[in-house]
């Protein structure tokens, strides 16, 4: 199948409205999760779970929260000079997953985005540069296309900790004219 037009996509947060069941990806954790989990997770206020849905089926889901990402754990070029603090703030993804039946559409491709998107606009209310992910091995270069950077402390540890600075990304998307504005 050709991948799926992002155009196509919606991203809905997951509700008590929604069943899951048919949900189906190639982990088991990340299925039992979804529909076990992620609903009491909310109730707690410890994350927040979106499901990709096309026509009528889910496609797969993103369970972002917040995170820190240690000082010494980002490289020279993607640190603060003369940040104060031992941790920079971060918007961790959790969980991401692509139904079976939709792998390799673009799915992931689309929740990836659209989870720095949501980053992107908490860091406008709420100051955050960073994104994290703990990445499962198989999906390190998933990651890696997309710029994010593996810590090297946790390289070799089963979910090695990855990083995406955002800062890059948002003055990559800010328009010419107010960046003039801003450096004068």
């Amino acid at each position: 199948m050709e991948q799926i037009p992002f155009e196509e996509l919606i991203i809905r947060p997951l509700t008590k409205r929604i069943d899951p069941v048919f949900f189906n990806s190639h982990s088991d954790e990340l299925n039992e999760f979804l529909k076990k989990d992620a609903l009491r997770d909310q109730e707690n206020r410890i994350s927040r779970t979106y499901l990709c849905c096309w026509k009528k089926s889910i496609t797969g889901y993103v369970t972002l929260l917040t995170d820190t990402l240690e000082l010494h754990a980002v490289s020279e070029i993607d640190g603060i000079d003369g940040y104060f603090y031992q941790k920079y703030p971060a918007v961790k993804i959790a969980r991401l997953a692509v139904d079976a039946k939709f792998e390799r559409e673009g799915v992931g491709r689309f929740i990836l985005l659209t989870s720095i998107g949501k980053a992107i606009k908490i860091s406008d209310e709420i100051g955050c540069r960073y994104i994290t992910v703990d990445s499962k091995p198989e999906s390190l270069g998933f990651y890696q296309k997309h710029g994010f950077k593996v810590v090297e402390k946790y390289r070799n540890s089963d979910f090695p900790k990855m990083y995406l600075n955002m800062y890059p990304v948002v003055v990559m998307m800010q328009p010419k004219e107010s960046l003039e504005e801003f450096e004068t």
